[in-house]
């Protein structure tokens, strides 16, 4: 069984999964794709999906799962959560921190989950009727709210990675939930941001910036009541695309139904939209959401993003931590207007 630990970098203070399990094991050892695997139409029939509908042995028991009254861990559902097989983080565990000088580490505590889009293998969330959509989004509040009750966890990341050029290992639509004893890094870099402007401005970085871009209009994509879609300033790739709920709101667990209706709509075009314009690219999504302990509240505002994987990072992004992007988030923003508006 694979083991892992949390280690801090004494220098940057970035958290590292490391795996304490052979060499030889280790099936993350493959070359980089260059170009997406679309999803297959249908998985062989010697080789069963065990996401598919039928297939519910094979992919676990269920945590959760949008049922019309069928029995749990049989057919039947539209959404439907179960253990990773292979967890980055397990539940066992403490989250005591060990320090040894300068090094400081930690058990490899945590909950690693599996949201199971959709039933049918070759389904994909830009496809899919925004009422089934809202459903995968109830799954991801469903279950954040679930594991915030577990005091050992401090925040969580709800992420999917679509086509192998994001990092996917199966074809099947589905998004995968960890929760974390520590800030994760990337959060921690947001949080320490906003809480600067807060601190300083007595304001929401996030509510401050979708205030100066609705007013500009030269970066939204949607604007809705309620969830408004901007390709940020300094966007990382090509048609990158944050959604915001419009009011401040700092935990998506604490998102209303009608603020995930919006959100599963925005989503929906968004996506349908990335596909147009880069042609059915691999992406990943992720979810950024404040702190469970409340910590953060005044100063964070969750948010979506949809990162398309169509450039490459090489030795001169990864040197300088700069990234590159090919096309203007404004070029970017007019051509998704332009899409969603047909």
């Amino acid at each position: 069984m694979v083991t892992t630990e949390l280690r801090r970098d004494p220098v940057t203070g970035r958290w590292v999964v490391i795996e304490m399990a052979p060499v030889k094991s280790r099936r993350e050892f493959e070359p980089t794709p260059q170009a997406p695997k679309p999803p297959s139409p249908q998985a062989s029939k010697d080789h069963p999906c065990a996401f598919c509908e039928g297939q519910e042995a094979a992919a676990g028991r269920e945590l959760l799962a949008w049922r019309e009254g069928t029995p749990a861990d049989g057919p039947g559902w539209s959404v439907r959560v179960v253990p990773n097989r292979r967890p980055v983080l397990g539940i066992a565990g403490t989250a005591e921190r060990r320090v040894d000088g300068l090094f400081e580490s930690r058990d490899g505590l945590g909950a690693h989950e599996v949201v199971i889009e959709s039933p049918t293998h070759d389904e994909t969330l830009a496809a899919m009727p925004v009422e089934r959509l809202w459903r995968v989004l109830w799954a991801w509040r469903t279950r954040l709210q679930d594991l915030k009750r577990d005091t050992r966890f401090v925040a969580a990341v709800v992420f999917k990675n679509h086509g192998r050029a994001a990092g996917a290992l199966m074809d099947h639509s589905h998004s995968q939930i960890v929760a974390y004893p520590v800030i994760p890094s990337a959060l921690d870099d947001e949080l320490r941001g906003c809480t600067a402007h807060h601190a300083q401005t007595g304001h929401c970085l996030s509510c401050d910036i979708l205030q100066q871009e609705i007013r500009a209009r030269v970066r939204v994509v949607l604007e809705l009541p309620d969830v408004v879609a901007v390709v940020p300033y300094a966007s990382r790739t090509p048609f990158e695309v944050w959604l915001s709920p419009r009011a401040h709101a700092a935990r998506f667990e604490e998102a209303s139904d009608a603020t995930l209706a919006a959100l599963a709509g925005a989503l929906r075009a968004v996506l349908a939209g990335v596909d147009w314009a880069l042609e059915r690219p691999a992406y990943n999504l992720v979810l950024r959401t404040a702190p469970f302990d409340g910590r953060a509240d005044d100063a964070f505002h969750w948010h979506l993003e949809v990162v398309p994987r169509v450039t490459r990072i090489g030795g001169l992004e990864w040197g300088s931590g700069i990234a590159r992007n090919p096309v203007s988030p404004e070029e970017a923003a007019s051509a998704l207007r332009v899409q969603l508006a047909v």
